[in-house]
């Protein structure tokens, strides 16, 4: 701030304290940083060292003399000191210090540093030697104006009553007209000249370099706000993790309780199961104890009244009695098998654990359903000499025969994951090629029940009021919430990931397929045109198909916002920008790769690779983000893994492919309406027919993070959800 700025009040502490000291400045001297600090601070602060670091900014600063004397000083803050103490005389009432009257203060030299009265200030403007002096008088200090004008002259300290009007420019140096006819005469090695003349050349290029550091200074505080917002980004990221970190946690332990509870409630199941026979045989041996202790009572009675008659009376009939008493045979078999608890500490997965019986070789960890995945666990017995890893068979009711690959654990176990595909009775047996002594079964195969994997929620009915369909048709996830198109009904409906109603929003024409963006927001295909919408259904924009589209169905949405639609009508795929450019069509009626005979439904992986259901040519094809051909698999069949009019398609976060298959009849025979599970390559996985609650005319399909999968069911007008994985 310029001198001729400063209000009056403003000169205090504020801008006239040493920071090192927190005092009023005493000759206050700058480093080369540009920090001002008292003279006698330095001297404290460098420690009697030529070469010190700045108090403030730590950048070296090395002395060009003896002491901080040969710095600079700080003309601007000794005017500021100057005007600071004649302001203060005014209002403190100070008297003259030439005089020494009682005479009231009027102005200040800055070259003898007095505080002056009227009558001395004549004398200074009248006396030859003191005329030059710099005086600033109250007057001047009430107009900011004319404060320029005064500032403490230096003197030359060689000849002292002679102040520095010239500056020699080869030394660098301040000097006094003496100086100029003595030490620095004129000269190849001197140059002295005006003060004022060389200052304004100066004054010139330092003020250019203002200018640059202004630059500089702008741009340092664009970098500041940068990092700030990035400080904030920070903050608010974490806060996000933060809050990830806890639901995380807060799933983990519900899933620590539904485990726990699950592991209990088999315990209790084992502990019944062990405690039946022993409780029927607790009971007979009770009954069987009463009548014993009833026929020695009575017995007893006999032989102790003594009634001769009484005892040949009843001898025969008292004899065959105690025989058959006291050759009743006892046959409890001890019990030899205990409840064991075992967790598995070497598993990624936090809540594997087990529970068996300490006789068993072969057990199943949990009760076995269709197309989950479920752990067989085979415990060789003490002195069981296996030269190959042991191999799990699996027989089921219609005789379908598989062998599964065993692993051994640290604990000495082999385990074998087994994904049955049918329900029903399975027998499970343990084999080997020989490396068991006599060869053949290492232990008694075991009989389970594989129970129909049957939907865990259905909601839904036909209607109009909220929560109920007519013909839902697709469906998507994004987080918690379930987005589905309800055809007729022109309308999405959202609920939450257990069926619960949240909101719709109308989309004004038949909505058929959706699918949601990264950002949130949620792209329809409703008649012939995209369109999006806000997640509180607000409409954002709209784009027509008319013009390449005769029978669009699906759509699928990449990240960078571009927009997949699958024609029927034209046998082909559309790939569009977000605002609805075309990019490109691939496809053609046929059934070679990249043609189509009736693709219905598209969806996108991690990698923005589209998946499409190539419903009548029974398969599914692979493109890259661009609609480049990458591979396709499925074929038509009866078998388990086969497909039959594949419709609905959606990958999960392993990018495995879940399909929904509509089913048909072949010659006669019936196709079943399934879901089908392949791998990221295509190989099949598991298969979902469900024996109770079946599906009637599947479509969408849209997967969760945990391993479910919802799917449409447009006859009817429900919603169900599976388990898969």
């Amino acid at each position: 701030m310029a001198v001729a700025s400063l209000p009056l009040e403003e000169f205090d502490e504020k801008f006239l304290t040493c920071p090192v000291c927190e005092e009023i400045y005493t000759d206050p001297r700058v480093l080369p940083c540009l920090h001002t600090f008292c003279a006698r601070c330095l001297e404290k602060w460098r420690m009697g060292e030529g070469q010190f670091t700045c108090p403030t900014c730590r950048h070296q600063v090395i002395l060009e003399g003896t002491d901080v004397n040969s710095l600079p000083p700080n003309f601007f803050m000794n005017s500021l000191l100057d005007f600071r103490a004649l302001h203060k005389s005014e209002q403190d009432h100070t008297h003259c210090q030439m005089c020494k009257s009682d005479a009231k203060v009027e102005g200040r030299c800055v070259d003898c540093s007095f505080l002056l009265c009227q009558h001395c200030i004549a004398i200074h403007s009248n006396t030859p030697v003191l005329k030059d002096h710099n005086i600033i008088t109250l007057r001047d200090l009430k107009n900011p104006s004319s404060r320029p004008k005064y500032a403490r002259a230096r003197y030359c300290p060689r000849h002292t009553d002679q102040r520095m009007t010239f500056y020699c420019q080869p030394c660098a140096k301040l000097v006094c007209r003496d100086c100029t006819i003595t030490e620095h005469r004129p000269g190849p090695d001197h140059d002295p000249q005006e003060v004022s003349e060389v200052a304004r050349k100066y004054k010139a290029e330092l003020q250019t370099l203002v200018e640059k550091t202004y630059d500089t200074d702008d741009a340092l505080n664009r970098a500041k706000e940068t990092v700030s917002q990035e400080i904030s980004s920070i903050t608010t990221n974490c806060h996000t993790i933060r809050k990830e970190i806890k639901e995380h946690f807060a799933q983990m332990r519900a899933k620590l309780d539904e485990q726990e509870k699950k592991v209990t409630e088999k315990l209790d199941r084992m502990e019944q199961n062990q405690k039946e026979p022993l409780a029927r045989e607790e009971k007979e041996l009770e009954e069987t104890i009463k009548s014993t202790e009833d026929g020695l009572k009575f017995s007893t009675d006999i032989l102790t009244r003594g009634n001769d008659v009484e005892i040949l009376t009843l001898r025969q009939q008292l004899e065959d009695r105690l025989n058959v008493l006291s050759s009743a045979q006892i046959q409890h078999e001890a019990l030899k098998n205990k409840i064991s608890f075992q967790p598995d500490d070497k598993c990624s997965n936090l809540v594997e654990c087990y529970l068996f019986l300490t006789d068993e070789s072969l057990f199943i960890t949990e009760a076995p359903v269709e197309s989950l995945p479920t752990t067989v666990i085979f415990r060789p017995r003490a002195g069981q000499d296996l030269r190959t890893d042991p191999q799990v068979t699996v027989t089921s009711a219609e005789g379908q025969y598989a062998k599964l690959d065993t692993t051994k654990g640290s604990d000495g176990t082999f385990k074998a994951v087994w994904r049955p595909q049918t329900s029903g009775k399975h027998v499970v047996c343990v084999a080997t090629g020989g490396g068991v002594t006599g060869g053949g079964s290492l232990c008694s195969p075991i009989t389970v029940d594989v129970g129909s994997n049957n939907p865990v929620l259905r909601f839904g009915q036909k209607g109009s009021q909220q929560g109920q369909f007519n013909a839902p048709i697709d469906l998507a996830i994004s987080g918690d919430r379930l987005y589905v198109t309800d055809t007729v009904n022109t309308r999405v409906q959202v609920f939450d990931l257990t069926g619960k109603f949240c909101h719709s929003f109308s989309t004004t024409t038949i909505p058929w397929s959706l699918a949601v963006h990264i950002d949130g927001t949620i792209v329809v295909k409703s008649g012939n045109e995209v369109k999006k919408f806000t997640p509180s259904g607000e409409l954002l924009y709209t784009f027509s198909l008319s013009e390449y589209c005769t029978e669009p169905y699906g759509l699928a949405v990449q990240r960078d916002g571009r927009v997949v639609v699958a024609d029927r009508g034209k046998h082909s795929i559309f790939l569009f920008e977000a605002d609805g450019t075309l990019i490109k069509q691939v496809g053609g009626k046929g059934e070679g790769d990249g043609q189509f005979n009736d693709p219905c439904f598209a969806c996108t992986d991690n990698a923005d690779n589209i998946i499409v259901s190539d419903r009548l040519n029974h398969r599914v094809q692979v493109f890259d983000k661009n609609l480049m051909f990458q591979c396709k698999f499925g074929q038509r069949g009866f078998q388990t893994q086969d497909m039959r009019c594949p419709i609905g398609v959606s990958a999960d976060n392993r990018d495995n492919i879940v399909l929904s298959n509509m089913g048909g009849i072949t010659d006669g025979v019936k196709h079943d309406k399934k879901l089908q599970v392949n791998r990221p390559d295509g190989t099949w996985l598991s298969t979902i027919s469900s024996d109770g609650d079946k599906l009637n005319l599947p479509h969408g399909v849209a997967v969760t993070e945990d391993g479910h999968v919802f799917v449409t069911d447009g006859n009817d007008h429900c919603i169900r959800k599976y388990r898969y994985m």
